[in-house]
């Protein structure tokens, strides 16, 4: 009998009524201070596809409203469309009487149009050839308990606590535990890096708390040319922080340079003692 991969452990859902789900929030995904964001993110978009029959999610945004923290959680499904071509969701993820994170989600099959992109997949040195103390470690700064279920070899950026002029960050990533990747897994994955703004050299310590976080699926998932054991790339951008906010930009790479989602958030800066 095959054993639950921890990360379908962690994000499984309990139905209470028929769009009302419960979970037990798991301490095993925690950054500093709570839960991160991508796991939560992941736990909403569960309930969305187990409410519509399993679609290919296409554009899903959170908006992360509460710091949430381990335990009990309800989760509130709304099918605002079911379309031939299109459906959309809206969800609410509650702990006690507070909305944690609230979220919106297209699905939709794959379609045959017209198909260009103007970008390719960064040129990097191969999962293998990254040398081990570009590996994400306990020792490396900026590592946070959930890290631990990833094997993520940088490519992009200093080794922190190393200072770069551009808050590009990224590299070579995929579950610790091989699973396979959907689009649950790929939406952990969109907010599973450390923020380039923590390799800027900022006049004190400082971290981003995503407010929003939007996905763009690119790409069906799971890819037949995925092996549970390959790498992704990622590469996430911050080129803008102004009035007390940052912008960041990521994509996700097949190995094989298939562009699977592009993503983008809005965070909000604080002192590492905030």
């Amino acid at each position: 009998m095959n054993q639950m991969h921890p990360f379908d452990r962690d994000i499984a859902l309990t139905t209470i009524s028929e769009h009302r789900y419960k979970i037990s929030i798991s301490d095993a995904w925690n950054v500093t201070n709570g839960p991160n964001g991508g796991y939560i993110a992941a736990i909403i978009l569960n309930g969305m596809k187990l409410q519509l029959g399993a679609p290919q999610t296409r554009s899903i945004t959170f908006h992360f409203l509460s710091a949430s923290v381990p335990g009990n959680a309800e989760l509130q499904i709304d099918i605002e469309k079911r379309g031939r071509l299109l459906s959309t969701c809206t969800a609410k993820l509650i702990q006690g009487k507070r909305t944690i994170a609230q979220a919106i989600a297209t699905f939709g099959p794959a379609r045959e149009q017209y198909t260009f992109r103007d970008m390719e997949m960064p040129s990097v040195p191969a999962p293998d050839d990254i040398t081990q103390d570009r590996w994400m470690n306990f020792d490396m700064k900026g590592h946070v308990s959930f890290r631990d279920h990833y094997d993520q070899r940088l490519t992009f950026g200093p080794i922190p606590p190393g200072k770069s002029e551009r808050g590009l960050v990224g590299g070579w990533t995929k579950f610790r535990q091989s699973r396979a990747f959907d689009d649950l897994a790929i939406v952990a994955i969109s907010d599973s890096w450390f923020p380039g703004l923590l390799i800027k050299d900022t006049p004190e310590a400082m971290h981003a708390p995503t407010i929003d976080l939007t996905i763009h699926f690119m790409t069906s998932m799971p890819m037949a040319s995925i092996a549970i054991d390959d790498f992704l790339l990622v590469e996430f951008s911050t080129e803008i922080a102004q009035e007390g906010y940052l912008i960041e930009n990521g994509k996700i790479w097949s190995h094989d340079g298939v562009l699977i989602v592009v993503s983008r958030q809005l965070a909000i800066i604080l002192s590492q003692d905030s």
